[in-house]
């Protein structure tokens, strides 16, 4: 079945159009042939993994290892994406999944360094954005944030893994859709446009480094959002959450804050960053220079202990 699938859409792609390149709809085409992902030596070896979701409601996505089988006629693109699509591991309590309910991958197909990725249609609508409260402009803005991750997750996934340089999706629909299967713009822009939408990059700005975590953390503080922040605390060492709380609310305001790039040890548990910090107590202002912001993993995701960050707000 997974053989028959596959000869369909290749078949649909010399037919129909797929090229990655140029963005007038039904004006697709191939300059090589499209072949078979690659599964690389690794069928039947049990490997490891980093696959990324969603880290809470935020907007970035965090890693998780995770050890998978290819099988015999299976490739590591697919069983990666359909691990992606499961969600993460019950163990991973602060990650989300990043793919709507039911979706599926059909097939999987490379063209130079350009994996194509065949979805059906689930994929495009019943993210959890579109059934939030809020505005019409919240909620288009969740919505497009949503879908952003989720290509996000999958391209930051298969790069990571060393599979593709970008990703191209394509959705087989069940009704006739012109001809091309790739997916439209109007997907993210929610602007009725039909042009394809270009292949998709890994973009480190969506993912928690250490340096996007120390700069989340610090924007929670200064928009005064001490819940929010309490959540970022390693476990090791935590107060309980009313202590914490109060401890926050009584700290200096933080009006600005400015980052350098850090620096993870060998090791790779922890990070330093020197954080320049302009605080706010009392009518008073003052600047704190190069403060060492000290990060460490926990269950995968960047988390600042206690005891630092209490530190970092009593700093005069």
């Amino acid at each position: 079945m997974k053989k028959l699938i596959l000869i369909l859409v290749c078949l649909c792609f010399m037919l129909c159009g797929c090229g990655a390149g140029n963005k007038e709809a039904g004006n697709d085409s191939l300059m090589m042939p499209v072949t078979d992902a690659d599964a690389s030596g690794l069928e039947g070896q049990k490997n490891v993994y980093t696959l990324y979701f969603r880290l809470g409601d935020t907007g970035y996505l965090a890693p998780e290892e995770r050890t998978l089988t290819v099988e015999k006629d299976d490739t590591p693109e697919m069983a990666l994406i359909r691990s992606l699509i499961a969600g993460p591991a019950a163990t991973s309590a602060d990650l989300t999944p990043v793919f709507p309910k039911d979706t599926q991958v059909l097939a999987t197909a490379k063209q130079g360094s350009t994996l194509f990725v065949t979805l059906n249609e689930r994929f495009l609508s019943g993210y959890a954005a579109e059934r939030a409260d809020g505005t019409a402009e919240e909620k288009q803005a969740a919505l497009k944030l949503e879908k952003e991750l989720c290509l996000d997750a999958l391209a930051a996934t298969l790069t990571e893994n060393g599979l593709c340089s970008r990703v191209q999706i394509l959705i087989l629909h069940n009704r006739q859709q012109g001809n091309s299967m790739r997916l439209e713009e109007d997907y993210l822009l929610q602007n009725g446009s039909r042009l394809p939408l270009e292949a998709w990059v890994r973009r480190e700005e969506s993912l928690y480094t250490p340096h996007n975590a120390a700069r989340h953390m610090l924007t929670l503080w200064m928009n005064h959002n001490f819940s929010g922040l309490a959540g970022c605390v390693s476990s090791q060492g935590k107060p309980s959450g009313q202590m914490m709380l109060e401890a926050m609310e009584n700290s200096p305001a933080l009006t600005g804050f400015a980052l350098g790039h850090g620096q993870v040890p060998a090791s790779g548990r922890k990070a330093v960053i020197a954080a320049d910090l302009f605080l706010h107590l009392n009518g008073n202002d003052w600047t704190v220079k190069g403060w060492p912001l000290t990060l460490e993993r926990e269950g995968g995701v960047w988390k600042i202990s206690w005891e630092s960050l209490s530190s970092m707000m009593a700093e005069e």
